[in-house]
C-alpha cells in the first residue's frame, strides 16, 4: 500500500495496486472489464497520436508536476 500526501489540509490518499483483480471478481464483471479495456489496448502501438493514451500522458505529467510542487512545499515548511 502507498499513501500519498497531496496538500496539509486534505487527507492523504491510501493506493493499492492488484495486479489480478480480474482474476478476484465474477465473470461478467471480469469480461466487462476486458471488454472496456480492449479498445484502449488497440491503441496502444498509435499512443503518440491516440487520444485515450495522449490525454493520459497529459494527464500524468499533470500529476507528477503536482507531486513534485507538493514535495517542494513540504521541503520548504
Amino acid at each position: 500500500m502507498l499513501i500519498l500526501y497531496f496538500r496539509p489540509e486534505n487527507p492523504p490518499i491510501s493506493v493499492i495496486s492488484i495486479d489480478h483483480l480480474p482474476t478476484l471478481l465474477p465473470r461478467e464483471a471480469s469480461e466487462q472489464f476486458s471488454a472496456d479495456l480492449l479498445p484502449s489496448l488497440l491503441e496502444l502501438p498509435n499512443r503518440a497520436t491516440a487520444r485515450v493514451w495522449t490525454e493520459a500522458e497529459k494527464l500524468f505529467k499533470e500529476k507528477v508536476a503536482d507531486a513534485v510542487e507538493m514535495q517542494k512545499v513540504e521541503f520548504t515548511n
